[in-house]
């Protein structure tokens, strides 16, 4: 049962760059939770642009530094608040909330993870909303934004024009898995605090979401994500060796609705910002729509970048079924109407500017590769890896006692045990390329550096 307690707080608070504000310095605020997430780190932004504070928490001690930089003044990062843990909730909302702050709650596995641990997931999606809504109550706050999915809608829904009303108004349908079923219990908990304590709840169904970035979550809709992340490399642009066809995990027939997310972040600031009354939609509930496409589609797009782009089909049972089960359009009616939200960018402009993001990164991966590649053979061995971090990433002033080349042998310790994934002592670009999405040589050096505590090892960030 959710408490009834209200109350407020005016505790001084650290900004990300360290300097102190007061509670009633900025009457309106947003606590994100999941903030680290694909979502959470462009929704920040996307705020703090308005010009409103940003309390940003994620369950990771220390939030990622890009996140505090495109904050700036206005954001705040707070770790170690795990959903599913009441008491590091409460400390949040005790220090950070009050009657004007707004809450996102993005903190919920995807799709194909819930299918694979329904039980984790339900802990972190229904119970950590509960947990969520208790530690808003106590401290007064009333509007809670939550991120519904196209995976609420079973085989019986709309194929287009679907729309939010039509889950509030059909809530005993069946959306045919774990996923759908734990966002319909986020959606009651939301409806019962509305009633029981004058909250104010909304709540917005997104399609795919796309972006440039470099690593995404084990979605559904994210096949999109992989192919174009895939495109790239069947192509002989950089010198080096081209990888295998893309393997198409769902019907290449099967049309979803996807979002860019620059465009998402338009919808989520509009329905945060929107006055209650202007929400016409039961339970203010809106489908953030986008552009909708098949694969075939998509690979067809691609194929004017990259003519050469290969796939097969091999059909992964859980993403073909949600594939199958959910719609292929969403209505854009309400969000326009109430919202004042319209959809931008189009299938042609997605797989430009996401293509154009990876080739950039690729180039630079490139360069860094056949730098090391001394004997020009497309792969990677340790001496090579060892004389490159010995020549490049290891400098500055050295004593008798203390040397950054002493810790060069943990530098490729660490490089090989996480890139020669076979053992058999070789590291293809494949391998390099992959592990390059969500690391960095420069990244490695910095943590064994730590692992010295030496003063005088340093990373040339030149390189």
């Amino acid at each position: 049962m959710l408490s009834s307690l209200f109350r407020s707080g005016s505790l001084n608070r650290l900004s990300s760059s360290g300097a102190r504000y007061s509670s009633t310095e900025s009457a309106r605020k947003t606590i994100i939770i999941g903030a680290a997430g694909a979502v959470g780190k462009r929704l920040c932004k996307a705020i703090t642009d308005t010009g409103q504070r940003v309390i940003a928490s994620d369950r990771m001690e220390n939030l990622p530094g890009s996140l505090k930089r495109t904050m700036g003044e206005l954001g705040t990062c707070v770790g170690n608040v795990d959903v599913t843990d009441q008491e590091a909730l409460r400390r949040l909302f005790q220090e950070y909330g009050d009657e004007n702050t707004t809450v996102w709650n993005l903190a919920a596995p995807l799709s194909v993870e819930t299918a694979l641990d329904p039980a984790v997931a339900e802990a972190v999606t229904i119970g950590g909303m509960e947990k969520v809504l208790t530690a808003m109550s106590e401290v007064g706050a009333r509007r809670i934004c939550f991120t519904d999915s196209i995976g609420s809608f079973g085989s019986s829904s709309p194929r287009t024009n679907t729309t939010a009303r039509w889950l509030t108004e059909n809530p005993t349908q069946d959306p045919g898995s774990d996923y759908g079923r734990q966002k319909r219990g986020c959606r009651e908990l939301m409806s019962s605090f509305a009633s029981q304590h004058s909250g104010d709840p909304r709540f917005a169904v997104l399609p795919g979401v796309l972006h440039c970035n470099s690593v995404w979550g084990n979605g559904t809709t994210e096949y999109a994500l992989d192919a174009l992340l895939c495109a790239p490399h069947q192509a002989t642009r950089l010198g080096l060796p081209t990888g295998d066809a893309y393997v198409c995990p769902i019907d290449p027939d099967v049309r979803m609705p996807m979002v860019f997310v620059d465009d998402l972040m338009r919808g989520l600031v509009a329905l945060q910002e929107a006055e209650e009354e202007d929400l016409k939609e039961p339970e203010r509930g809106y489908c953030i729509p986008g552009l909708s496409f098949t694969p075939n589609e998509l690979f067809t797009e691609i194929r004017k970048h990259h003519p050469g782009f290969g796939f097969r089909v091999e059909l992964d049972s859980n993403m073909n079924k949600f594939a199958n089960l959910w719609p292929d359009e969403l209505s854009p009616t309400e969000a326009s109407r109430d919202l004042g939200y319209v959809a931008e960018i189009g299938l042609k402009e997605m797989v430009e500017k996401v293509l154009t993001a990876h080739e950039e990164r690729n180039v630079a991966t490139a360069e860094a590769f056949k730098s090391m590649d001394v004997e020009s053979d497309g792969v990677l061995d340790r001496l090579e890896i060892e004389y490159y971090v010995r020549r490049y990433l290891v400098r500055g002033r050295e004593s008798y006692g203390v040397t950054g080349q002493n810790a060069v042998t943990a530098i490729v310790d660490k490089l090989m045990e996480d890139l020669d994934t076979n053992l058999d002592g070789i590291v293809s670009w494949q391998t390099f390329s992959e592990w390059n999405r969500s690391n960095t040589l420069e990244g490695v050096v910095l943590m064994v550096k730590n692992s010295f505590d030496t003063p005088e090892f340093k990373v040339n960030k030149e390189m």
